[in-house]
């Protein structure tokens, strides 16, 4: 069945070497996957993934300081403008902003829309332990809604690090869904979606714990007055775009599918930190499931995407 893949990841040598440096290999525990262009596209040649947009992964490049990560930030995005550029009818890519860093990161999006043709950009829930809806990304927030861009959030472990779980529960299999979970209530909290309209969200992994806790809430913040109005989340939730990344069958799809707008979940194969082979076993599932019916089922793989991708290119 053919696919449009927006949650997967490329690995620049500027990365490649930071996580050698910062993580000896293995950022989130994770040792750094093999990845090369024309590698990906033989996956989509296999998968039926007609195009995919590509984003730098996790840990955020905030690690370093402050003038490492700014080069880091030019060169990741620089080596996705080659690769995206050889391929154009292929490939795409969401660039990295220097986070949190204000001034660098508004200049990375004029740059990365203007001369490098991003599609949109990948923020880290967290960088240095500042939260996306933090005040002081106010403005690289109102710089993305400016150019009516579109975000992908991806998980970056919390912070403070729960360094004594950590070493038993690596962060990508509890963290990652927590922090993104955490970090859009935070945004609905402090009036993220209803301040800056015109940006469009992509929230990983079928949403993470939302479908279980909106509701809870939304009932809440009902129940508990004050000056503060946050986002109604359950509202909130109808309006942004969630990937099918992971292991999203038999639980995760079902129950999102009853609380958000259908026509916004798109596809994720979230290689190469997935494997081809569970990548492979993942998609099977989705095509083979009876808990989504086989109209919807298309949207979601491929429908849903091409129109996003149609929704920038007449931007």
């Amino acid at each position: 069945m053919k696919k449009i893949d927006l949650h997967a990841h490329y690995i620049s040598p500027g990365f490649s070497k930071f996580l050698d440096d910062y993580f000896d290999g293995k950022g989130d525990g994770v040792a750094t996957p093999k990845f090369s262009p024309e590698g990906y596209l033989e996956l989509m040649a296999r998968m039926e993934i007609e195009y995919g947009v590509l984003s730098i992964s996790s840990p955020h490049i905030s690690v370093a300081p402050d003038e490492e990560m700014i080069y880091l930030a030019k060169e990741v995005n620089a080596y996705a403008t080659e690769f995206t550029h050889k391929y154009p009818e292929q490939l795409g890519f969401f660039a990295t902003l220097p986070l949190p860093l204000v001034k660098e990161s508004i200049e990375t999006i004029d740059t990365a829309l203007d001369q490098q043709g991003a599609l949109g950009f990948t923020l880290p829930t967290n960088a240095r332990g500042i939260y996306v809806g933090d005040d002081r990304l106010d403005k690289v927030l109102a710089k993305l809604d400016e150019r009516h861009a579109v975000v992908a959030l991806h998980p970056n472990e919390p912070k403070p690090n729960i360094e004594a779980m950590s070493d038993v529960v690596p962060a990508p299999l509890m963290e990652f869904i927590f922090d993104t979970t955490r970090t859009v209530i935070y945004m609905s909290q402090n009036n993220v979606f209803s301040k800056y309209p015109n940006i469009k969200w992509i929230i990983p992994h079928c949403g993470a714990l939302l479908p279980v806790i909106a509701q809870r809430v939304a009932m809440g913040n009902k129940m508990f007055e004050s000056e503060r109005k946050p986002d109604d989340l359950e509202q909130v939730m109808k309006e942004l775009y969630f990937d099918l990344a992971g292991k999203v069958l038999p639980y995760q799809l079902p129950n999102i599918a009853q609380c958000v707008d259908m026509d916004k979940i798109v596809y994720g194969s979230d290689a190469p930190y997935t494997t081809d082979q569970v990548v492979t076993m993942l998609a099977d599932e989705l095509e083979s499931t009876e808990l989504i019916s086989r109209h919807e089922l298309e949207k979601m793989l491929y429908d849903n995407g091409k129109q996003l991708l149609k929704s920038i290119n007449e931007k």
